[in-house]
């Protein structure tokens, strides 16, 4: 092929390209999110399988600049608070609160409010279960003996039963709103 056909192909392709759309601001934005939020994520999920330590969340992060941290540092946080859930061990959502801390020091105020009010949340939570849990268990040998199925070694296996199923799922939605008010509200603090 001679430069002519090279320059054309070239000028072709650069024709090709400046009739394409330009993106907005906003999808700009959005790309840059899709390509960075991935490895915030990363990061924590590292940090919370224990391959990193607290301490070394910080120098992670420092290995990026400007727009690029920050978004990264969004999702880190994100990840971490979402660790704010039921069926979490606590340690593990303590856990996450103090990589939180480790990642926004001057936050951490924020974060110990944060633990206190999810362990207040988990007992509210948890009493409510345990007094449903008599009512259910009472309910529950009732039916047994209904069926000619008693005495003091029978006792009713409640995690099959699909009514206490039920019952836990409704009690777990009463406070739902509570914790993702709390993620919520611990987010904008700290990511900001």
């Amino acid at each position: 092929m001679d430069d002519e056909g090279v320059k054309s192909a070239l000028e072709l392709a650069l024709e090709r390209i400046s009739a394409l759309p330009e993106l907005t601001p906003q999808e700009i934005a959005e790309q840059k999110e899709r390509e960075n939020a991935p490895v915030g994520t990363a990061i924590a999920v590292r940090y919370l399988n224990g391959t990193l330590s607290d301490a070394e969340l910080p120098a992670e992060l420092g290995r990026y600049e400007g727009e690029k941290q920050h978004i990264i540092r969004r999702a880190l946080l994100a990840t971490l608070v979402r660790e704010l859930r039921f069926g979490c061990d606590p340690r593990d959502a303590q856990r996450a609160l103090l990589g939180a801390s480790a990642v926004a020091p001057l936050k951490k105020n924020f974060c110990d409010a944060a633990a206190k009010s999810f362990e207040r949340i988990l007992r509210e939570f948890e009493a409510d279960k345990e007094g449903r849990l008599e009512e259910f268990a009472a309910l529950s040998r009732q039916r047994l003996s209904e069926l000619g199925i008693s005495g003091s070694a029978v006792r009713p296996n409640l995690d099959e039963d699909e009514e206490w199923k039920l019952a836990v799922s409704g009690i777990r939605q009463t406070y739902e709103p509570q914790l993702d008010k709390l993620r919520y509200e611990l987010l904008q603090k700290i990511s900001g």
